[in-house]
This record gives C-alpha cells, structure tokens and sequence, in this order.
C-alpha cells in the first residue's frame, strides 16, 4: 500500500521530513509499523483527510487513562501542553528513562500487551502509545530498577506471545523535569532517523544511537572509500561479527567471548588475525572508534 502511495503522491513526499515544519507534517504508519511522510502543504485538505483516516489511529482511541501520571505525561509529551514540572514531580521520581518501541504488525489486545512490557521491564508505571504501532514505557530507576535486562529475550518473548516483532530504544536517564519534554522530542527523532537507517537492528541503547545518526547524511563515494579499509576481512562475515561484539563489549575479551558463547583464546586469535589483515590495531581506542563505525557504514549498505 505505501509504495503505491509513493507513487501516486510522489510530489508531496519530502526527501528528508525533518526539512518540512512539524506542522505541516502528516506521516501516515501501515500494519507493519514503517513510516511514510508527507507535506500537508502539497496536498488537499480531502487527500490529508483521507490518509490520515485511513492509516491513523488517534492517540486518544489507543490511551486508556488509567493513571493521572499518564494523563500528566500524555498532556505533556504527545499533546504538547504547557510543562507542569511541580505536578509532574509529584506523581513521577527522577531518574527515570524512557523505552520506545515500534511493533509490526496486529495486536489482538493492547492492554495484555503493555502489561506485558511493563512486567518485562519493571519499575514502568506508564506505557503510552503514539499511534498504533509505536509507544514508549516511563522506567523509573529506583533500588527496583534492574540495570541488568536481557532485551533480546524480552524481544523473543513479546513476539512469541503476541506473534509480533517489536523495535526497542533504550534511552538515557532524565534527572530534572525541567528537559523532559526536549528530551522525548530528540530521542523519538533520533529513533525515527537510525530506524530506516538499520532497519534489521531489533534494540539501540541510549547514546551507541548517536553514530546511527551521525552517519546517516554521509555521502556515497565517502562510504565507498572508508569500507576499503575493511576489504581484507569483508568476505568473513564471522570475523567481523566477532570483533563487533569484542568493540561492543568495550575491548572485554573475556565478556565479549562470553557473548559469543566461544574460548576467550579462540576470540583472541580473531581479533589479532583482524588486526594482521586489515592493519587496524583495535586494541587502541582511537582506532576501535573508527572500525566501530565503518561496521555501522557496512551494516548499512548490507541492508538497503
């Protein structure tokens, strides 16, 4: 449907959304969660009318007003009314973070399915949606707070249960009021941004999202010169998958070979064979930076 949409209002959709005014914005979301917006001033008030109906559910159909502090973060984040910090403190405790997440495809029941997510992640008195496939949790981190989640299974569990697959944003933690509402607004966009960039990526945590969206703009032939830095090991996918999770484990030898269910000395050889044959020696800070980011750039082109 969306692709026949591109088609027949080509003209009204923009190649980046973020250069239309938020006002003139309408993005309409399909059964499988992805996203398509248009420019509200290159349609007709009929057209606008016509596939907002048709593809979005309002917020207020999906919220259930259970709580005053959902109401309050309701009122606050999605219905963009005027900050009301001394209240807001009175209902919710910082730090807090926020959870984000998109679902593709139906919910039979969109009340088992926040019970769900708040029980998978505990210490979330809220769960709001923004449409009908996308929602975030309010997590307070208290001495509840769990810093230890296992998101993937959590993942694994919502799409057996539910016959879904979810999308997860792990975000910072908040410690004043007073930036809540600057803070929803970046994070949700930085998430909306790096989701079409790696769109096979199922959890981002917090700031390893920031390089996601710094390369996004990165030219063609830029990417194309920076990748043959990689092409000695491009062909061992399991090399390469290695020495991710090694960077990803902050150079952790013995928790990134825990990861990868190995020997530590068998990861060890990966890691001195990658840096025989690309000669990269990641074992330096500086250098791990820059081949951590030529592994986002080769993810991408991967996926398109």
């Amino acid at each position: 449907m969306l692709n026949r949409l591109k088609k027949n209002y080509s003209f009204a959709i923009p190649s980046n959304s973020q250069d239309i005014p938020p006002s003139s914005r309408l993005t309409v979301t399909d059964i499988e969660g992805t996203r398509l917006t248009f420019d509200k001033r290159k349609l007709t008030e009929d057209e606008a009318t016509l596939l907002d109906t048709l593809f979005n559910e309002k917020e207020t159909d999906l919220f259930h007003g259970k709580t005053k502090l959902e109401q309050l973060l309701y009122d606050t984040l999605l219905n963009k009314q005027e900050l009301n910090t001394s209240e807001l403190e009175n209902h919710l405790t910082t730090p807090f973070r926020f959870i984000y997440f998109t679902v593709k495809g139906t919910l039979g029941n969109n009340e088992q399915f926040e019970e769900a997510m708040k029980s998978l992640f505990p210490t979330s008195p809220v769960c709001l949606w923004r449409n009908k496939s996308e929602g975030f949790l309010v997590q307070v981190i208290d001495e509840h707070f769990e810093e230890e989640n296992d998101e993937e299974s959590i993942i694994d569990t919502i799409t057996s249960d539910f016959f879904v697959q979810i999308i997860l944003y792990i975000g910072s933690p908040i410690t004043s009021m007073n930036n809540i509402q600057t803070h929803f607004n970046w994070e949700t966009s930085v998430f909306h941004i790096v989701r079409g960039f790696s769109p096979t990526k199922r959890i981002f945590h917090e700031h390893e999202i920031v390089p996601y969206f710094l390369l996004k703009d990165i030219p063609d032939e830029t990417i194309k010169i920076t990748l043959e830095k990689l092409e000695p090991v491009m062909e061992d996918q399991t090399l390469i998958e290695s020495v991710k999770v090694y960077l990803e484990c902050n150079m952790n030898t013995t928790l990134a070979a825990k990861k990868l269910y190995m020997h530590r000395n068998s990861l060890q050889y990966r890691v001195d064979k990658f840096i025989e044959k690309t000669s990269i020696d990641i074992k330096r800070f500086p250098n791990a930076v820059a081949v951590y980011l030529m592994f986002v750039l080769l993810q991408q082109k991967r996926e398109l």
